[in-house]
C-alpha cells in the first residue's frame, strides 16, 4: 500500500547552485507503506545506524525542539554519537576522548582518552556490538575494543587512521582507513582476528558500507571501490571514477544493491553491483553522506542548503526540502514516520514532518558537520564544531 506524503517546502535564502543544476519542483513523494528502518541489536549501534547507512530508526523521533540536555566536550563533535542497547550514548570528540554518557542527563559514566588529538576530515563513530563491546577507531592508527565498563579489551593496528567500523552481523567487522586500505576482522567476546587487508590505491575519507553478503564498498579519492570478501581473502572487484571531483563522504547502500557515491562535484552517482552506472542526478557539492532507507529512498544534503530525496532505484528526485540557505554538511536521519532531521552550517538543527511542515528549529550555536543519531525514546543527538553535544526531544 502506498500513501501520498511529501510536497516541496518553501525555500528561503540563497541556493548557491549553478543555474544549470536548478531543479524543477518535484511532484509529491509517494511515501512507502513500509518502514524506512529495520531493527538492530541496539537503537543506533553505528554510524548512520547500520552497515548500509540507512540513517533510519524503527521508533518515532522528536516532534518538538525541547532541550533535554547539552554537553560541551573537549573538541569538535565531528564524529556522530551512537546508542547502545541499554541507552548509553557513546560520543567521541576531536580531542581524542570517547565518552559514555547517561542518556537522561548527558553526564559521563566513563571516559577514555586515546592520547591522540583528532581533527582532519574523517567523521568517525564508534560501533556497539551485540554483546555490548564498543569498537572505537581512535585518531591513532588503531582500532580499540572496550568492555561496556570502559576497560580496554584489545587493540588492532591498521595501515592508516581508521574511519567508522561497520558490521552487518556483529561478528565480521569491516573498517576502512585514511591510507585507502579496507580490513576485515572476526570479533568474539574474548578475542579477535585480523582476517585480511586490501589496498584500494588511494586516500579515503569515508566509512565502508556493506549488507553482509560478501561485498564491501569504500569511497577513495574521487572513486567508488567495490571489494569482494572471499572469507579468508579479499580482492578489489571494480573501481569507478565518474570524474566529478573528490569524494569526502561515505557511500550509501540500497536494499536492492544499488550503491550511491557523493562527490564535491555537481551530481550524485549510483552504480549497480556489477559496476555499471545505474543513474546520476543533479545537486551541488555534498559533504553529506547519503542515508538510504530500507524502503529505497536516498536522503542527501548539499551546499545549496537542500535535502534531496531520491528514488534509489532510478535517481528520480522524489522531493526536496529547504528551510534555509545554509549548507548541509551533516547527514539526514529519518524516524519510522518519515520525519527527517538534519543540521546546517548556520548551527541550526531542524525537524520536519514528511509533508515538509517544520517541527522545530533549534539554534545549537556552532556549525554542524557530524552524523546525528536518534534514540529509541525519541531523542535527537547532534554534535557541533564547538564541542557541544545536544539532546533534543
Amino acid at each position: 500500500m502506498l500513501a501520498a506524503g511529501l510536497v516541496l517546502t518553501a525555500c528561503t535564502g540563497s541556493s548557491g547552485a549553478d543555474p544549470s543544476d536548478q531543479l524543477p519542483p518535484p511532484s509529491p513523494l509517494v511515501v512507502p507503506g513500509t518502514a524506512p528502518g529495520t531493527a538492530s541489536w541496539a537503537p543506533w549501534p553505528g554510524a548512520l545506524h547500520d552497515a548500509r547507512h540507512s540513517g533510519s530508526i524503527t521508533t518515532d523521533g522528536p516532534t518538538t525542539g525541547a532541550l533535554r540536555w547539552r554537553r560541551t566536550l573537549e573538541g569538535a563533535v565531528t564524529p556522530g554519537p551512537v546508542v547502545g542497547a541499554d541507552g548509553t550514548i557513546y560520543a567521541a570528540s576531536n580531542g581524542g576522548v570517547l565518552h559514555a554518557l547517561d542518556p537522561a542527563t548527558g553526564a559521563d559514566r566513563w571516559t577514555l582518552d586515546s592520547g591522540h588529538h583528532g581533527g582532519g576530515d574523517l567523521s568517525v563513530s564508534p560501533l556497539v556490538l551485540p554483546d555490548g563491546t564498543i569498537l572505537w577507531s581512535t585518531p591513532g592508527a588503531e582500532l580499540l575494543a572496550l568492555a561496556p565498563s570502559g576497560s580496554v579489551l584489545w587493540r588492532q593496528a591498521l595501515p592508516g587512521r581508521p574511519s567508522s567500523p561497520a558490521s552487518a552481523d556483529g561478528h565480521r567487522v569491516y573498517v576502512g582507513d585514511s591510507s585507502g586500505a579496507v580490513s576485515a576482522l572476526d570479533v568474539a567476546a574474548d578475542h579477535h582476528r585480523l582476517v585480511w587487508t586490501v589496498t584500494t590505491g588511494g586516500v579515503s575519507y569515508g566509512s565502508v558500507v556493506t549488507d553482509g553478503r560478501g561485498r564491501v564498498y569504500s569511497t577513495v579519492d574521487s572513486s567508488l571501490v567495490a571489494v569482494d570478501d572471499g572469507g579468508d581473502t579479499a580482492a578489489v572487484a571494480w573501481t569507478r571514477d565518474p570524474g566529478d571531483e573528490i569524494t569526502e563522504v561515505s557511500a550509501g547502500l540500497a536494499p536492492d544493491g544499488t550503491v550511491l557515491l557523493g562527490t564535491n562535484g555537481r551530481r550524485e552517482w549510483a552504480y549497480h553491483p556489477d559496476g555499471t552506472l545505474a543513474w546520476t542526478a543533479p545537486r551541488t557539492i555534498t559533504y553529506s553522506s547519503p542515508a538510504v532507507t530500507a524502503s529505497g529512498l536516498a536522503y542527501v544534503g548539499d551546499h545549496s542548503g537542500r535535502v534531496h530525496v531520491l528514488d534509489a532505484r532510478t535517481g528520480r528526485e522524489a522531493a526536496t526540502y529547504q528551510v534555509s540557505g545554509a549548507q548541509v554538511w551533516s547527514s539526514v536521519v529519518v524516524d519510522r514516520s518519515y520525519r527527517l532531521y538534519h543540521a546546517g552550517q548556520d548551527g541550526h538543527a531542524h525537524g520536519l514532518d514528511p509533508d515538509g511542515r517544520p517541527l522545530f528549529d533549534v539554534d545549537l550555536g556552532a556549525p554542524v558537520d557530524s552524523y546525528p543519531a536518534l534514540t529509541a525514546d525519541g531523542v535527537l543527538l547532534v554534535g557541533a564544531r564547538d564541542g557541544t553535544l545536544t539532546a533534543i526531544g
